[in-house]
């Protein structure tokens, strides 16, 4: 009998060790899943630090990257007002020769003035270009024909003798900031002559809808290097030797200002412009 009670007391024993350490592996495993949960919360704040660290980082070059626009932005529109004034004398200078001598000039001088007429006019773009990116008006809405802006914003630019350019087939109207779109588009036509080299045809494109009219611009130019797309909208990029740089980030600036957005595409070149017909938060600045 004692033999028995003591194998049930060693039984007993026996099984409450082995629930003692069925309970230790448990509460190891509850140890070592709360540390699992743990070390995936580290990496998951880690991920998170580092991308706050590397969103800092790009705040910062922005930041530093707009000072230094700011800073030539203001020097380049002192420049731009102080160069206008001289330009504007030698063009009205040079309309008047031409008026009051337009018999007497033989072919040459005719040739020598329109050279002067194509590098002004080049002088004057470019300081449009310069000035449109560093104001910051406010825009002024009207109800406007497409077309009528497209052919006042081919008044502006010089079109070569080469250069073939085909108007949109129909029209829209749309709210917008004619002066502002004027400017979108003689960039652009600008950039279409440039780019096939003052020589071929540049189609210029609406289609309109409902709620969106998109215009296109299109140029038998051989187009850019693709390693380069990315960068066309950038302020102060540009592949042009006499280029400022400014003139797509302008196009961006003024189209996102009416809403809308702008997209390239190559084969054929093309730069597409989608705007809202109707603008619901018109803001009217005082001239």
């Amino acid at each position: 009998m004692k033999k028995i009670a003591y194998l049930e007391t060693t039984n007993k024993r026996l099984i409450q060790e082995h629930q003692s350490k069925d309970n230790h592996i448990a509460n190891l495993e509850r140890k070592l899943h709360k540390i699992g949960d743990a070390a995936e919360q580290r990496d998951w704040l880690l991920d998170e630090l580092t991308k706050k660290i590397t969103m800092i980082g790009e705040i910062r070059t922005d930041l530093l990257k707009r000072e230094r626009l700011s800073a030539i932005g203001e020097l380049s529109s002192r420049l731009a007002h102080d160069m206008r004034n001289p330009l504007s004398i030698i063009l009205n200078t040079i309309d008047l020769i031409k008026m009051k001598h337009q018999d007497s000039l033989n072919p040459d001088v005719k040739n020598l003035f329109l050279m002067v007429d194509r590098a002004t006019s080049r002088m004057a773009f470019q300081l449009d270009e310069v000035l449109n990116f560093v104001r910051s008006a406010p825009l002024e809405f009207e109800k406007k024909s497409l077309r009528d802006i497209i052919t006042s914003s081919l008044y502006r630019i010089v079109i070569p003798d080469d250069i073939k350019i085909i108007k949109p087939t129909i029209d829209a109207e749309i709210d917008c900031d004619p002066r502002k779109l004027e400017a979108i588009f003689s960039n652009l036509v600008m950039n279409g002559i440039q780019a096939m080299n003052n020589q071929g045809t540049l189609t210029i494109r609406i289609f309109d809808d409902e709620q969106h009219v998109t215009i296109e611009v299109e140029d038998e130019g051989p187009g850019i290097p693709e390693k380069l797309t990315k960068k066309i909208f950038d302020p102060l990029f540009t592949t042009k030797s006499r280029g400022t740089g400014l003139g797509l980030a302008t196009v961006k600036n003024m189209v996102e200002q009416h809403s809308g957005h702008v997209h390239f595409r190559q084969n054929p070149t093309v730069f597409s412009i989608t705007l809202p017909r109707i603008q619901h938060k018109q803001t009217v600045s005082i001239p």
